[in-house]
C-alpha cells in the first residue's frame, strides 16, 4: 500500500470536523488547516494557533471563487492519525507544526500554542521507526 497524504493512518479513533472555508481559498487534502478568527478555515501557516484551531485536511476544496462559508472542508481532528507531507528533517517521536507551505515540521522548542501533533512514524514502521526527511509521508498523531 501506498500512503496517501490526508488519508487516515489507523482505522480506530477517527475524528473528522467540517469547517466552512474561507473566501477566496483552496484547502488541499494532507495540508494542515487552521482557522481564522471568525472561524473560517484556510490553510496553514507559521502562525496559526491551537486555540483557534488546528487540523488535517482529508479533502481539497476550492473556495477560490466563493464567499466565507460558501463551502465546507472535512479534516482530521483530535487524537486521530493522519498522514502527512514531512517539511524537512523530523527526528522520531518530537513534536510537529504547520511550515509556510502547510506542511509539517519539527517544533524547535518546547510544545507551544503552534504545536498540533507528534511524528509517529513512516508508513509500515512499526518496530523501529526513523527520522523524517523533506518530502517524506509520514503518519502525524494529531493532538498531544
Amino acid at each position: 500500500m501506498v500512503a496517501q497524504i490526508g488519508s487516515f493512518a489507523r482505522s480506530t479513533g477517527i475524528e473528522v470536523i467540517s469547517l466552512p472555508v474561507k473566501a477566496s481559498t483552496t484547502i488541499t487534502q494532507g495540508k494542515g488547516v487552521e482557522q481564522d478568527a471568525n472561524g473560517f478555515a484556510k490553510a496553514g501557516t507559521t502562525g496559526g494557533t491551537v486555540a483557534l484551531g488546528l487540523y488535517v485536511a482529508i479533502e481539497t476544496v476550492d473556495n477560490s471563487a466563493g464567499a466565507d462559508g460558501a463551502l465546507t472542508v472535512r479534516c482530521a481532528s483530535g487524537n486521530s492519525f493522519v498522514y502527512m507531507e514531512a517539511g524537512g528533517a523530523i527526528n522520531f517521536g518530537h513534536t510537529v507544526k504547520f511550515d509556510a507551505n502547510a506542511d509539517c515540521v519539527a517544533t524547535t522548542s518546547a510544545p507551544d500554542t503552534k504545536t498540533f501533533g507528534r511524528f509517529i512514524a513512516h508508513e509500515n514502521e512499526s518496530l523501529t521507526p526513523t527520522d523524517a526527511s523533506d518530502g517524506d509521508t509520514i503518519i502525524v498523531r494529531l493532538g498531544l
